[in-house]
């Protein structure tokens, strides 16, 4: 099963591959902040400190909301992930 782990709490969860971050996250109250959660606000960009190859690509909306709200490299925005293999996943301020 697929590993994520949060660098917020260092905490990591088994979850079944396929499973939205975002879903995952509400329905355990863990440490992550979303705002509109369908990938148009930004509250959400994140980096992957390991495991970027391990969810979903990146659609063409998500990549111009994360180009607009964040300089980092490779920054995702959490409420799009779908995770297929071992993540960590760190919010971005």
């Amino acid at each position: 099963m697929p590993k994520i782990t949060l660098a917020a709490n260092s905490q990591s969860y088994e979850v079944p591959e396929g499973t939205s971050f975002l879903e995952f996250c509400q329905e355990n109250d863990l440490p992550h902040n979303f705002g509109c959660t369908v990938g148009s606000c930004g509250v959400c960009v994140s980096s992957l400190d390991e495991g970027a190859d391990q969810v979903n690509p990146v659609t063409d909306d998500e990549g111009e909301t994360v180009e607009m709200c964040s300089g980092v490299e490779g920054a995702r925005l959490a409420c799009q992930l779908k995770v297929n293999g071992d993540i960590t996943v760190r919010q971005l301020d």
